[in-house]
């Protein structure tokens, strides 16, 4: 992932991976037999180091769609995942995915896997606010786009990316179509968010 991030995707060879590694060459080629094979072990290990924080993150939330919800903004936008290293990483995967099958599938599943969750805590939350005649589907796909936004954001002008104010971007979002339940919330981020500045 460090190769990549500091190479790009089409410039990445294995020497450079194995220079990273401090291993030699032929044993990066003994497991991994080629570029191709390396890369996309490479994809699983960022999708399941993703799927194992973000599942951290839900369990810890407990059973609140709220705090559901505020613990994925969290986790999708914390140091973790939102990095100088693992975010270029995803975008080299995303844009080689329209030539790579493999990339491509693997990648349409985790966002459908988000789409769900992000889906499913909303209508829960539509449900228990009595919010009626709601288009969560439209919902759920807004607030997976506007974090795929935040981390475009992250690579191409990381010195003015501010973590806090993208959370709080995402609150603002929800707070549209939930104002109980992330209004007041958004309130006290942008507070605290103050604080911190003075």
């Amino acid at each position: 992932m460090r190769t990549i991030a500091r190479h790009g995707f089409a410039h990445t060879t294995m020497a450079h991976v194995a220079a990273a590694a401090g291993l030699s060459q032929g044993i990066v080629n003994f497991y991994f037999k080629s570029k191709d094979g390396l890369l996309y072990e490479t994809l699983v290990h960022l999708a399941e180091e993703y799927e194992a924080t973000l599942r951290r993150a839900l369990d810890r939330a407990g059973p609140d769609p709220v705090a559901a919800l505020d613990a994925m903004i969290d986790a999708d936008l914390g140091p973790e995942v939102c990095n100088p290293t693992k975010i270029p990483v995803w975008l080299a995967f995303w844009a080689e995915s329209c030539g790579q099958p493999k990339y491509r599938k693997l990648c349409a599943k985790l966002s459908e896997e988000y789409f769900h969750q992000a889906r499913d805590l909303c209508l829960r939350m539509a449900d228990r606010g009595g919010y009626s005649n709601m288009d969560t589907d439209s919902i759920a796909r807004g607030f997976n786009a506007m974090i795929d936004g935040l981390w475009v954001d992250q690579v191409i002008d990381p010195k003015f990316f501010d973590r806090n104010q993208a959370k709080l971007a995402c609150r603002a979002y929800l707070a549209g179509y939930f104002p109980a339940e992330f209004g007041p919330l958004a309130d006290s981020v942008r507070l605290t968010t103050k604080r911190r500045a003075i």
